[in-house]
C-alpha cells in the first residue's frame, strides 16, 4: 500500500510537470545602425548596422519613439520582437548625430 502511494505521487508530479512545460522568456533583441529605408504605408522601415546586415522591421500603434519622425539617414537604436515571423520594433531611439565640426580660418590680426 506505502509503494502504491509513493508510486502514485511520483506519478502524478511528472504528468504535472510534463504538462505545463515552461516557456522559454525572451525579452527582445537590439539592433542600431542607419536607416537605409522607410515605408510609411506598410509601416516598415530598413536599418543598417555597421557590418553592412540590413534589418527590416515593423511598427505597430504600440512602438515607442524617442526623437522626430523617422526618416532615412536617422542613427537609431531599435529593440524589438519576433512575433509570428515578423520582427516587430517595440522602441525606436533616434540619436542625435554626431556634430561635425567645421575648421575656420583663424582671424587675421590686424598689423
Amino acid at each position: 500500500m506505502r509503494k502504491t502511494r509513493l508510486l502514485a505521487a511520483v506519478l502524478c508530479a511528472a504528468v504535472v510537470g510534463a504538462a505545463a512545460p515552461e516557456k522559454t522568456k525572451v525579452h527582445g533583441y537590439t539592433v542600431t545602425g542607419t536607416v537605409a529605408a522607410v515605408n510609411v504605408a506598410a509601416k516598415t522601415f530598413v536599418v543598417r548596422a555597421a557590418t553592412g546586415k540590413e534589418t527590416t522591421l515593423v511598427r505597430t500603434t504600440a512602438t515607442r519613439l524617442s526623437g522626430d519622425a523617422l526618416k532615412v539617414g536617422d542613427h537609431v537604436a531599435v529593440r524589438w520582437l519576433d512575433r509570428e515571423g515578423k520582427k516587430v520594433a517595440t522602441s525606436i531611439r533616434i540619436e542625435p548625430s554626431a556634430a561635425v565640426a567645421t575648421p575656420t580660418a583663424p582671424a587675421s590680426a590686424a598689423p
